[in-house]
């Protein structure tokens, strides 16, 4: 699981970039619209990225990743595609700009290899 988690912290750490970088040429960040509209929004999107980089960073530092590493990485990237509405996003991706694409592919990658995690955890040292 140890590539598991390199990868995670690497979706999570481009989900979070991807908060930042404008959504177009003269538009602003995700981070700046929901910092002016609906902090709440902000909060949970923040949570969504930040738990997984959190948690795969914790397994790195102190092996071996325990089963709730796993879980809160699923729960967090689960979380980014519930509000993102993946479903309907998908199908539109190359219509999205390159900050809705990052964070497109950061949910949906991160997403299965969360799975990955849970489902074959790692071994004890």
């Amino acid at each position: 699981m140890k590539n598991l988690k390199v990868v995670i912290l690497i979706c999570g750490i481009l989900g979070l970039v991807s908060m930042f970088l404008p959504m177009g040429s003269g538009m602003p960040s995700m981070f700046s619209i929901f910092m002016e509209f609906d902090k709440f929004q902000l909060i949970l999107m923040l949570a969504a990225f930040g738990v997984p980089t959190a948690v795969a960073a914790m397994g790195l530092a102190k092996p071996p990743a325990q089963a709730w590493h796993g879980i809160a990485a699923l729960a967090g990237f689960a979380l980014a595609a519930v509000k993102t509405r993946i479903w309907s996003s998908i199908g539109h991706i190359m219509d999205a700009p390159m900050s809705g694409k990052l964070m497109l592919i950061a949910t949906i990658v991160g997403l299965v290899v969360a799975i990955m995690a849970v489902v074959k955890p790692e071994a004890k040292a």
